[in-house]
């Protein structure tokens, strides 16, 4: 996307928590399909955060925002904020021009959806793989202090 009306934008999306919390991975696919539509280069997403809201939004009290620069053409963000309206999964949009944003932020921004992306990993790894090693840890514990209280009985 070489355009040179491309611009750099930073959106906002209110996420609902209800689907982010049952398929966090499925609901990034549905934002990254809609700059897909658009034709927009995401450069940068992750989560921002999960917090209660202040009024309830389409029977919502809580919500996930995800925070995204991406390049793309400035008669295609209608097209974005349409996506965004007719979803079930996004609540609010606010997209803006990016031009206060510069390169040690966007660096930072990069980094940060790397970040993102491990947590992505982990939410949507089987529920089983994760349990297995929390079982063994607990099992360990417990067995921890009936050692400490065998010890103590021998002297």
């Amino acid at each position: 996307m070489a355009d040179v009306n491309t611009r750099l934008y930073e959106g906002l999306f209110l996420l609902n928590q209800q689907n982010v919390a049952s398929d966090y991975a499925g609901c990034l696919d549905h934002l990254k399909d809609i700059f897909t539509r658009a034709e927009a280069e995401l450069v940068a997403m992750s989560k921002w955060d999960e917090r209660r809201l202040a009024y309830e939004i389409e029977g919502q009290k809580r919500g996930t925002f995800i925070l995204a620069y991406f390049n793309s053409r400035s008669t295609q963000i209608a097209n974005i904020e349409r996506d965004c309206s007719l979803s079930e999964i996004v609540l609010r949009a606010l997209i803006l021009r990016a031009d206060h944003v510069g390169e040690i932020e966007l660096e930072e921004a990069k980094k940060q959806a790397a970040d993102s992306d491990v947590e992505t990993r982990l939410r949507s790894e089987p529920k089983d793989d994760r349990d297995g090693g929390d079982d063994t840890a607990a099992s360990d514990d417990k067995a921890a202090p009936q050692t400490s209280a065998q010890s103590a009985g021998a002297e």
